[in-house]
């Protein structure tokens, strides 16, 4: 056999931090808010998707809330399949009790196909199911980082 027989792996990686807190109280229970945070997938190809999320939540006694968030890729205008997770969920029990909250960081880790250049972000959102949460955010500091990476795999 003559010739050359070959191919060019092209890899690579990316690596985004939120840089302030995203306060989600505001926003009504079930809708997605931009964290502002996002990578550039620079081409087609396959890439492994992950970020580390950290929230935190107060509420009152009587109270079940969470945050979850997601991954959405802003160019195509969809969901990243599979990237949904809950990052933290408050239950509280019912009575007179003080306020109650937590901090909690969730992995996300999906991998992803794309064909051709893509922008993906971190939304969030908190949702009630019984009473409010009275304080709900996504955080990042040195306690702990919200984080958003890509590396291309193939």
């Amino acid at each position: 056999m003559t010739g050359t027989a070959g191919s060019i792996a092209i890899r690579g990686s990316g690596f985004a931090v939120l840089q302030n807190p995203v306060d989600l109280q505001p926003s009504a229970s079930g809708v997605w808010v931009d964290s502002g945070l996002f990578v550039d997938l620079p081409a087609a190809g396959v890439y492994e998707l992950d970020a580390a999320v950290r929230a935190s939540l107060t509420a009152g006694a009587g109270v079940n809330t969470w945050i979850r968030a997601h991954l959405f890729n802003v160019t195509a205008g969809v969901d990243v399949p599979d990237s949904e997770t809950i990052v933290h969920q408050l239950i509280t029990t019912a009575g007179t009790g003080p306020l109650a909250g937590g901090n909690d960081t969730a992995p996300i880790l999906v991998p992803y196909t794309v064909p051709g250049p893509r922008r993906i972000r971190l939304e969030a959102a908190r949702h009630n199911t019984v009473g409010a949460s009275t304080a709900a955010s996504l955080g990042t500091g040195p306690a702990g980082r919200t984080t958003l990476r890509w590396r291309r795999v193939g």
